[in-house]
């Protein structure tokens, strides 16, 4: 659905002037990075982007977040990707982050409507081609925003959780609990810890222990949003479409592996292409977004 272009309001940095942030952007060594951003918020929903611009003749490409952080984070990632020919707007998602909301609530459908209001509100200063780079549970979203808008003409995964394709049974049983508690019990909060392990993901990363710390960091999830992620269709499960599909992820990925992602090639009805990062884990935005920026952009230029 193509949405009207709305008015870009400025942003509003609540914790601009906070020691942590500042001690958290240096050991992430985005300062650089975020100088070269333009911030905005869309709308009245207040939902607060970061954009990154090459040229007005530069492709479009929306990046999401993985689950519970938020693009400030990704600033080195998006100004790389950036810097090799593309107009980089990163997007918190409602509830994310500096966007406004209730911490961690929102919905598939709710961030596919906020985002397509952002592709209408940026479109005009590319070239009208259109990308998606969803990162870890941002992927989900990522995809479901191509089913539903023909604006999308290329989405790259960095990982891809299927609802139809269950990792194993311990997450089918999860999901169908989250289900049913999210009927009775919507705003019922689970910590991410709970079925994330941090401490091993952030092993080795200097900003892992302020990360930890960080108040923008969303680490508990009523169910509803849970519900919401987890039992959402796919509609590649069934059809194709016009857009390219691939899925970016590292061979030591520690919360989808290789064959995760075989499965889900082999479950889909719409073509997937697979890349592979030798000798790479879940968390290689931050781990090395140099190489990621390098392999995720020469198949976006495809």
């Amino acid at each position: 659905m193509n949405r009207p272009a709305e008015e870009l309001a400025p942003p509003i940095f609540d914790y601009s002037d906070d020691p942590l942030r500042d001690e958290l952007r240096r050991r992430l060594g985005i300062g650089p990075y975020l100088a070269r951003r333009q911030a905005f918020r869309i709308g009245p929903d207040g939902v607060h982007c970061e954009y990154y611009h090459y040229s007005d003749d530069a492709p479009l490409l929306l990046f999401l977040p993985g689950i519970g952080t938020y693009c400030e984070l990704y600033a080195e990632l998006l100004a790389r990707i950036s810097d090799r020919g593309f107009n980089v707007v990163g997007v918190d998602p409602r509830g994310h982050g500096y966007s406004d909301g209730s911490r961690g609530v929102y919905t598939v459908a709710s961030t596919v409507c906020d985002l397509e209001r952002v592709i209408s509100a940026l479109q005009g200063r590319s070239n009208g081609r259109v990308l998606v780079y969803g990162y870890s549970i941002g992927a989900v979203v990522a995809l479901a925003l191509a089913e539903a808008d023909k604006r999308v003409d290329s989405v790259l995964c960095g990982t891809l959780l299927l609802t139809e394709e269950p990792p194993d049974m311990l997450h089918q049983m999860g999901w169908f609990w989250t289900w049913g508690a999210a009927q009775w019990f919507p705003g019922l909060r689970v910590p991410l810890r709970s079925f994330m392990d941090f401490d091993t993901l952030l092993a080795g990363n200097p900003a892992g222990e302020v990360i930890n710390d960080d108040p923008l960091v969303v680490f508990d999830y009523p169910v509803s949003t849970l519900a919401s992620l987890f039992t959402h269709r796919a509609a590649i499960c069934s059809s194709a479409f016009d857009f390219r599909l691939g899925i970016i992820q590292g061979d030591r990925d520690e919360v989808l592996p290789v064959s995760y992602a075989n499965r889900v090639i082999d479950r889909v009805a719409h073509p997937t292409e697979l890349l592979v990062l030798p000798d790479e884990g879940h968390m290689i935005p931050w781990d090395d977004p140099a190489h990621l920026a390098q392999r995720a952009c020469d198949w976006l230029h495809l």
